[in-house]
């Protein structure tokens, strides 16, 4: 008798796993480029691990989803949130100006070697006097370098570092908070 309970027991764990993990859907492709990026070394502290859900229907009638599995660098994201703000403004009541256009949008944003790179849209290529662009790009590079691994920015606009804005400054290659001064062309 307690054999037989046994027995009961362990088929019914062993059937509960078998249908638990069995019933979460999981892109393929996904999987094994996640288990690709997890053998790339990154401290927990540096990332997050996301889970993002997208359309896996196979037809009209069943509305499914599945999950694709993320890993994102928690300081790019942060970067790309600052240049949002940026781009949104000063609040309302505030007495300071904007920096970039409203319509700007971010293209990329990443950082390597202790320098972000930031690609933004075409709108933000505006003719600007030289106190502006000192301006524009000394918002952009104290907000970023307040993220521990930013200590310099290069500023791209449509993947292009020459002719921005009204060419006062040299952008062509990455500034820190020290090198705005030495960048410039007037």
């Amino acid at each position: 008798m307690k054999k037989g309970f046994c027995l009961l027991i362990c088929s019914l764990l062993t059937t509960s796993l078998l249908v638990i993990t069995g019933c979460e859907k999981k892109d393929k492709t996904s999987l094994n480029s996640n288990e690709k990026e997890k053998k790339i070394i990154l401290s927990k502290e540096d990332t997050l691990d996301l889970n993002i859900y997208f359309d896996s229907s196979s037809n009209t009638k069943n509305p499914e989803v599945a999950k694709e599995e993320r890993i994102m660098k928690r300081y790019e994201i942060l970067g790309e949130i600052i240049i949002g703000e940026i781009i949104k403004g000063p609040s309302v009541n505030s007495k300071l100006k904007p920096t970039l256009p409203k319509d700007t949008r971010i293209l990329s944003f990443s950082i390597k070697d202790n320098i972000a790179f930031l690609n933004l849209s075409k709108e933000a290529n505006i003719s600007m006097t030289s106190y502006k662009e000192e301006t524009c790009l000394k918002s952009i590079i104290w907000s970023l370098s307040q993220i521990p691994s930013v200590e310099k920015v290069k500023i791209l606009i449509e993947n292009k570092d020459i002719d921005l804005w009204d060419n006062h400054f040299d952008l062509s290659k990455p500034l820190g908070k020290g090198d705005i001064q030495n960048a410039k062309r007037d």
